[in-house]
């Protein structure tokens, strides 16, 4: 009842039903049955429901005691007969179940007056509320899905979240991305590395790694300071990888970030890294990955092949484009649908989304 579901069935006997599926039926109507001793109602009163009256039977619901008498007379409220000029009073209308939107515009997540530091990039299947990446709790953020999920199109639309809120003084942006899928992602003030090839990644996570290494603490700060995580001043790293599957080799350009991962709150360090569900099982077990699944980083796994095994406690399924399951430290793994940027509510509709049943919602 609470997703607005309700269930009609008939049978030519009660025994059809697995009596823990039949339990779960609140109202139960009983017309003749072949045989009155297999009544669920009243063995005494069914033998009295007529054979030849189609329609007489028994009534019994879950509010209700069970009445031993035929429904001959008519209940208010019940509609007439076929036929009768008469009419059943009309019941006021029932709330929609609503559900996830095949095509999410981005335009419809909240900004960044609303959310704060927070970046929005989906809503959540349950409550259809907006889901958002807090990266002062969580530094990093994995995405796993297969090719054409919606994997690029998500970090395409948190670089622009980040861009959104934070100035170029606060955050930084480094885009590693072999496919050139993010050629546009982010190009701004905000970007300081864009890297389409090996060597080119190298030399960019190279650098950070210098700039990062002189933000660890040093021993003689105080307690108050190192609470406080005020011994550096400077703009926070955002490091975005796409297509992880392709980087990672013989020599792999992020592995010199591995020890800088747990510290990464406080050097101001951010890795947002999406790879590909071919082989993903395999690769839970690449020192990068690992180390980010034994932060607890949140993960959201896209479509992908279910001969993977189970990967971040999730099996893995064929899902529509855009649609994955987030899992976090505090809170069960939940059905999301990210955003799609670059679209308008005109665009969403010529994509296949009803307007009346936005977000996403059926009868």
């Amino acid at each position: 009842l609470g997703y607005g579901l309700h269930v009609i069935a008939a049978t030519n006997k009660w025994s059809e039903f697995r009596p823990g599926i039949r339990d779960l039926f609140g109202t139960k109507f009983e017309l003749r049955l072949g045989d009155p001793y297999e009544s669920e109602i009243g063995r005494a009163v069914a033998v009295n429901v007529p054979e030849r009256s189609p329609g007489r039977g028994l009534a019994c619901t879950s509010s209700l005691r069970c009445r031993g008498s035929t429904a001959s007379r008519r209940s208010p409220g019940w509609p007439m007969p076929c036929g009768s000029s008469s009419r059943a009073p009309t019941s006021p209308g029932r709330a929609r179940v609503r559900m996830l939107p095949d095509v999410l515009p981005a335009t419809q997540l909240p900004g960044a007056d609303e959310t704060g530091a927070r970046i929005p990039f989906g809503i959540d299947e349950s409550t259809l509320s907006p889901v958002s990446l807090d990266f002062s709790t969580d530094p990093h953020f994995l995405v796993l899905g297969d090719i054409e999920c919606g994997k690029s199109s998500l970090l395409r639309l948190i670089a622009d979240g980040i861009v959104a809120r934070y100035p170029p003084e606060q955050a930084r942006l480094i885009v590693i991305d072999y496919r050139r899928s993010l050629l546009d992602a982010a190009d701004t003030e905000h970007r300081i590395g864009y890297a389409a090839s090996p060597p080119a990644a190298a030399s960019l996570v190279s650098d950070a790694r210098g700039a990062l290494i002189e933000r660890l603490p040093s021993a003689n700060l105080t307690a108050d300071v190192l609470r406080a995580r005020s011994w550096w001043k400077g703009s926070d790293l955002f490091l975005i990888v796409d297509d992880y599957d392709l980087v990672t080799g013989a020599a792999n350009p992020l592995l010199p970030l591995i020890d800088l991962l747990p510290q990464a709150r406080d050097i101001g360090l951010h890795v947002v890294l999406a790879r590909s569900a071919g082989g993903a099982g395999r690769a839970m077990f690449e020192p990068i990955i690992q180390r980010l699944r034994e932060m607890g980083t949140p993960t959201l796994l896209m479509s992908a092949n279910k001969d993977e095994g189970q990967l971040v406690g999730i099996k893995p399924q064929a899902l529509p484009a855009g649609r994955g399951y987030l899992t976090a430290r505090r809170a069960p793994p939940r059905l999301v649908q990210t955003a799609l940027a670059g679209l308008d509510r005109g665009n969403a509709l010529v994509a296949g989304q009803s307007s009346a049943d936005s977000p996403g919602e059926v009868p």
